[in-house]
Parts: structure tokens; sequence; C-alpha cells
């Protein structure tokens, strides 16, 4: 009777140790960028992805992390590289996790950044168009083949291709 009690107790212990579920995880670290403590929500995010990366916690760790980088607040990340890890992190998503239900918008979001927000015209292209060969019938791929078709216009060079193109149509 003795020794089942100690074996017990040993397993209460083990299973204490073995610290938080991904979703508990999860939630701190959403808690942490609702404190705007966004640097220590990255890392929290990350550490779920890395401990669970079959969960269906780290694909939606991985987009935080981009809408993180994406919106430019975390100190001491410059404009340009915070942009450049939001493409890194929606990538991610679409690579790793393609059956995710926010695929589709990461890969989106990755082309739309690097054009509108980085300059990369070439990469932004490349982005659209396997969007578009991934996921035809979504409902960004009208969006995607606006963008390739105003790729690198000014918004003013936009409106006056559309002028003319009115002005022809009539």
């Amino acid at each position: 009777m003795k020794s089942y009690i100690v074996l017990f107790s040993l397993v209460i212990v083990f299973f204490a140790g073995c610290g938080k579920s991904e979703k508990d995880q999860f939630e701190a670290a959403t808690r942490l960028v609702q404190e705007k403590k966004y640097a220590e929500g990255v890392s929290a995010f990350e550490k779920v992805a890395d401990e669970f990366p079959t969960s269906d916690f780290a694909p939606k760790a991985f987009y935080e992390i981009a809408k993180i980088y994406q919106s430019g607040v975390i100190n001491g990340v410059d404009e340009t590289t915070a942009q450049q890890k939001a493409v890194e992190y929606y990538q991610k998503v679409f690579v790793k996790y393609p059956k995710y239900e926010f695929a589709p918008s990461a890969l989106f979001m990755s082309g739309f950044i690097q054009a509108n927000t980085l300059g990369k015209y070439n990469e932004a292209t490349i982005t659209y168009k396997k969007f578009l060969q991934t996921y035809p019938t979504n409902e960004l791929a009208d969006d995607a083949k606006v963008e390739l078709d105003n790729m690198g216009l000014s918004p003013e060079e936009i409106i006056a291709k559309h002028q003319t193109q009115f002005t022809i149509a009539k």
C-alpha cells in the first residue's frame, strides 16, 4: 500500500511539472500582447509554435506574430525589418500549415506587404501568382489579380489607368 502511495505521488509530481498546455500558453501570449508587451508576446507565441508544432495553436501563433510585426509596434525594430519579419511569418503559416484556415490570407498578406510596403515587386508577383495558383476560388483571388494588374503603380497612375479604360469602354 505504501509503495502505491509513493508511486501515485511521483505520478502527480511528474504531471504537475509538465507545464502549461498549448492553449494556456497561447492565451498567456495573447495577454502579453493585450498588455502591450509585444516583444514578450512574440517570444511566447514562438514558444507555443516550437513546443507544439502539430497543435492547432502553432499556425495561430505564427499568424499572430506576423500581425504583431506588421503593425510595427515592437520597440527597437525598425519599420523595414518589422515588415520583412511579418512576411517571413505569414509565409511560415502558408508553407508549414497550408490547410490552416488563414493560410490563404497569410499568403496574400505576404504579397501585399512585399508590394505595397517593401516595394519588392518581383517577390510580390511571385507570391500573388502562387496565391492564385493555390487558391483560385478564394475570396481574395480578385484582389490578388488587381494587385498584379496595378503592381508598382502610384495611386495617381492607377486612377489614370482606370479612367483611360473607362473612356475606351464608352
